[in-house]
């Protein structure tokens, strides 16, 4: 009976270290965004905010003067069409002076889905794949169309 009982907390606890250990595993993993930006690689740091008062999610992305943001309504994990969205793209000189802007493209299957929400960690996951047109640009960054392709990013939710 004895050797039953240390064999059984021997179990338990072994079970509790791994378990233990996966939590921290997810904890431990970066915040990043990327994506490929017309053809080209583009990495950069997230911001997300969840409004639980008016169901919003906020993800803002920048890096290498390159900007995005997306808000959507947020009702957990799943794929959202971001046609009634508010999504833009902007490029700056400096981070503060604003060379160009793009809007959503609503002719566009603009899409962002949430692989993984916990709530409990404040930890979202996701991708998103958007197309944006130009609004006003300088003449050096004067392309038409701008598209976000297999976008991914991994944040922790900001108060």
């Amino acid at each position: 009976m004895k050797n039953f009982i240390q064999v059984l907390i021997l179990c338990v606890t072994i079970s509790f270290v791994i378990s233990s250990c996966q939590k921290d595993d997810a904890l431990e993993e970066s915040d990043f965004i990327s994506a490929s930006i017309n053809d080209e690689n583009w990495n950069g740091t997230p911001e997300i905010y969840i409004d639980t008062a008016n169901d919003s999610l906020t993800i803002l992305g920048y890096g290498n003067e390159q900007h995005i943001f997306i808000k959507t309504k947020f009702k957990g994990e799943g794929t959202y069409n971001l046609e009634n969205s508010r999504t833009n793209y902007y490029t700056t000189i400096g981070g503060d002076v604003i060379t160009s802007n793009y809007i959503f493209d609503a002719n566009s299957t603009s899409q962002l889905k949430i692989t993984d929400y916990d709530s409990e960690l404040n930890i979202i996951k996701g991708e998103f794949e958007v197309s944006l047109l130009k609004e006003w640009s300088n003449p050096e960054n004067d392309i038409d169309k701008t598209i976000f392709k297999n976008g991914k990013f991994r944040g922790t939710i900001r108060d």
